[in-house]
């Protein structure tokens, strides 16, 4: 499936005051995807953009939508959420990745921010931890929960060296 950009063409809707953060969320499985669109979309948390189900369709979305942040699934086939994150951290790093995943082990969060993620999220409580993470650090104020690796990138990772 291709990345879908999304919302721009119902009359009905009212626009989204430009405070809010521009979002791309991804997950592989269909269901979830569409559960958590909703759900942002029904508490206003941030304005939907766009929807990807993998991580290379998430690097094609994040390129052509220029979003303020991805809320991505952390465990996908494929190019996994951590990957993703890491080309995403070189070529759009402007663009925060927030991660969601059921493992909440230090050792996890410590490789989610050696990736260049800005956050970690329990996926079952994304709604509650997003608007935390978002209410602590509105878009003007985001700050990275884990730092920027120190070592220095010699040159840009193209996506085919990332996805081998």
């Amino acid at each position: 499936m291709a990345s879908l950009a999304f919302g721009s063409s119902s009359p009905e809707k009212q626009p989204v005051p430009r405070n809010k953060l521009r979002a791309i969320v991804v997950d592989d499985s269909l269901t979830i995807l569409h559960l958590i669109c909703s759900l942002l979309e029904h508490h206003e948390i941030v304005d939907v953009v766009g929807r990807a189900e993998s991580g290379s369709e998430t690097i094609d979305a994040v390129l052509n939508l220029h979003p303020d942040l991805v809320l991505m699934d952390a465990d996908m086939p494929g190019m996994s959420g951590l990957r993703a994150s890491l080309l995403l951290s070189q070529v759009a790093p402007e663009t925060r990745v927030v991660l969601m995943s059921m493992d909440t082990t230090s050792q996890f969060r410590s490789a989610c921010s050696g990736c260049g993620a800005s956050d970690v999220i329990y996926k079952p409580k994304f709604l509650s931890e997003l608007a935390q993470l978002l209410k602590v650090r509105p878009q003007h104020q985001w700050h990275k929960s884990f730092p920027r690796p120190r070592r220095k990138i010699a040159r840009a990772v193209t996506y085919n060296e990332v996805t081998g």
